[in-house]
């Protein structure tokens, strides 16, 4: 399986199981969102430097909104622009 294969069929599983949330409501949808950043959250923290996080977040979020703006353009048919920006990130050892 080629990695876009891979990607491919993680992007069916999320849709699968986000689908499975709807059909159970609002909790299990938050729920299934909250997990999802969870995951990418610790996936991130596993493959990059301290120092480079704040850069690895911005990334991500980065990401999300063009996954946003992809959907608001595909439901409304129009072009929009959609930013999202990470503005400070703070890191405290206890």
């Amino acid at each position: 399986m080629t990695t876009k294969q891979q990607r491919k069929a993680v992007f069916n599983q999320l849709q699968d199981m986000f689908e499975e949330a709807v059909a159970e409501g609002p909790r299990a949808i938050q729920s299934h969102l909250q997990d999802v950043a969870f995951s990418l959250g610790a996936q991130a923290a596993i493959v990059t430097e301290p120092d480079q996080m704040p850069q690895a977040i911005n990334d991500l979020i980065t990401h999300f909104g063009r996954g946003i703006q992809t959907i608001i353009e595909e439901i409304t048919g129009n072009e929009s622009k959609f930013d999202v920006a990470v503005y400070a990130v703070n890191s405290s050892q206890h």
